[in-house]
């Protein structure tokens, strides 16, 4: 790159052997110079997140379009762009038919493509508020087919712009400030998308059942992806997530509602859940939480509890 810029460089500035400084015109033509380069660079990254849509778009349609795609983008950076033979990758494509060819390995392939779709609208700037409900949709999606993902979480908690689809289509450049990049990231995912639109006293009802969704779909996690319990009982990561996990998310819930203007109803909820709880680990702190929520300063002290 140093070396396509210099002739330019040397377009625009003067010929001066003695001057080692830039003049307040040179710093212009140059900037000037650079904003084209970037506007130009805008423009063809656009193209190519467009042409990677398209495609994705497409191979999102179905299991079997998904697994397609992916050996097409595996053939193009593993063996293509390595200057492997073409023999290599039939060699390769015989031993993944055995190893990863699985109907989980597909339907992962899918809701990976789908998280990756969303993250070049995140990328293109498209209103959070508007890809929270977007968000939402392909978590539900990965929850109803958390039994046929078993084995497949580690490809789901992936960086979507690291993966092979997000090389091949050279989509490496991409930049998207505080988004969650992999599908399975449910605290990001909701702390940074899905409930902050919701915390307007307006929202309260959307914003407790966005919470309820949380909870809920961690459950699901533990329970499909967890170690299996004996006779049909709670295996021990989901007995913990009943009594220690599930309860603190549950006082997180109410906490942002209280927050979010539901000061009396949830100030209400959260001395019956510290009752309910009594002895819990972080019983304590959620003792000093309420405290501080509820005699803080004046204009925000809640009225008419307990009346």
């Amino acid at each position: 790159m140093r070396h396509l810029l210099l002739p330019l460089i040397l377009l625009v500035l003067p010929l001066d052997a003695s001057a080692d400084k830039l003049s307040d015109v040179d710093v212009q033509l140059l900037m000037d110079r650079l904003k084209a380069l970037k506007e130009g660079e805008k423009g063809r990254s656009g193209s190519r997140m467009g042409t990677a849509k398209t495609a994705f778009d497409a191979a999102i349609r179905s299991d079997d379009a998904a697994h397609e795609l992916y050996l097409m983008c595996v053939e193009k950076v593993r063996f293509e762009d390595e200057k492997l033979s073409s023999q290599a990758f039939r060699e390769w494509k015989r031993r993944h038919k055995d190893r990863d060819g699985s109907p989980e390995f597909r339907r992962a392939l899918r809701h990976q493509l789908n998280w990756l779709t969303l993250t070049l609208e995140a990328a293109e700037g498209k209103d959070r508020g508007e890809l929270g409900p977007k968000a939402m949709e392909r978590l539900d999606a990965i929850m109803n087919d958390a039994e046929e993902l078993k084995g497949q979480q580690g490809m789901l908690r992936q960086d979507v712009l690291q993966t092979v689809f997000a090389t091949a289509y050279n989509l490496g450049g991409v930049e998207v400030e505080d988004w969650p990049k992999a599908p399975l990231l449910l605290p990001e995912i909701y702390d940074g998308i899905i409930l902050p639109p919701l915390r307007k006293p307006g929202k309260l009802e959307s914003l407790r059942a966005g919470w309820m969704k949380r909870i809920l779909q961690e459950g699901i996690m533990v329970e499909r992806w967890g170690r299996e319990g004996d006779r049909g009982e709670p295996s021990a990561d989901m007995s913990r997530f009943l009594t220690e996990k599930r309860p603190d998310l549950q006082w997180e819930m109410e906490v942002d509602l209280f927050k979010a203007g539901d000061q009396r109803a949830a100030a209400l909820r959260m001395l019956a859940h510290i009752e309910k709880y009594l002895g819990h680990k972080s019983e304590a702190k959620w003792i000093t939480g309420f405290e501080g929520l509820v005699t803080g300063p004046p204009a925000e002290k809640v009225t008419g509890v307990g009346e």
